[in-house]
């Protein structure tokens, strides 16, 4: 998390959000400091240690459409990105989430990269239930929301929000290698688009993203609003109390 007490900001760090980008820049030009811990939570992390001066802070947050956030994934995954899965390490933070999520890393790379799965085979077997982060708890706090597809001009706005001039475009940083084509091109097949619609058509209704239109003889279904309403609250409990 990042704090300017010069120009009364926070920026909260959703992962795989261009954060590290963001963040540094916000170090490096924007009088912005480092506090709590890389992902820490405004509506928990943060408000239980604020001053009142501060809870008063203009907060930014950033977005991406998931769909890209899975592909992503398993390019890291295939890459091993930062040789942070041949060599896996425990997270600083988080009671049970260090533990999962190191587990759930490593069970992804060893498919992926010992058994040369392909995306979709990835994507159909590693995504079971419809997906949320926890900006579910976090953006509707937000002053402001830089999305990743929008990541320049966005962040152009959240600087004029905060009243500041905006020195530079952010440089890119934490590139994921080797994707070669638009996110959605990666879901080939029908049946990997059923899944999709299944697993982020709620998702994507909530923050406004859409599918492509070539899409559109697949619809998301009714049930899948059920379960991601259904398992929020679990995910809520875990995110706010567990992680």
């Amino acid at each position: 998390m990042i704090i300017s007490h010069k120009y009364r900001y926070v920026f909260i760090e959703l992962p795989q959000t261009a954060s590290s980008a963001i963040a540094r820049e916000l170090k490096e030009n924007y009088d912005g400091h480092e506090i709590l811990f890389k992902h820490a939570l405004y509506s928990t992390d943060f408000l239980k240690q604020a001053t009142p001066e501060e809870k008063q802070y203009t907060r930014v947050s950033g977005l991406r459409n998931p769909l890209d956030i899975c592909v992503s994934n398993y390019f890291k995954f295939k890459t091993d990105h930062e040789n942070r899965y041949s060599n896996p390490r425990l997270m600083k933070h988080g009671f049970l989430r260090k533990y999962i999520m190191r587990w759930w890393n490593v069970r992804q790379y060893k498919s992926i990269v010992e058994k040369g799965e392909g995306f979709e085979n990835f994507f159909m077997r590693a995504y079971t239930l419809p997906y949320a982060s926890w900006s579910i708890i976090e953006h509707k706090r937000m002053d402001y929301i830089i999305r990743f597809e929008n990541l320049q001009e966005d962040f152009s706005h959240a600087l004029q929000m905060i009243g500041v001039d905006k020195v530079r475009d952010i440089p890119v940083a934490n590139k994921t290698a080797e994707k070669s084509k638009t996110f959605w091109e990666y879901y080939e097949s029908d049946k990997a688009k059923r899944r999709a619609k299944f697993i982020f058509g709620p998702y994507l209704k909530r923050w406004g993203y859409s599918f492509p239109a070539s899409w559109d003889h697949i619809s998301v279904p009714w049930y899948s609003y059920v379960l991601y309403h259904t398992t929020n609250v679990a995910r809520i409990i875990f995110w706010k109390f567990l992680r």
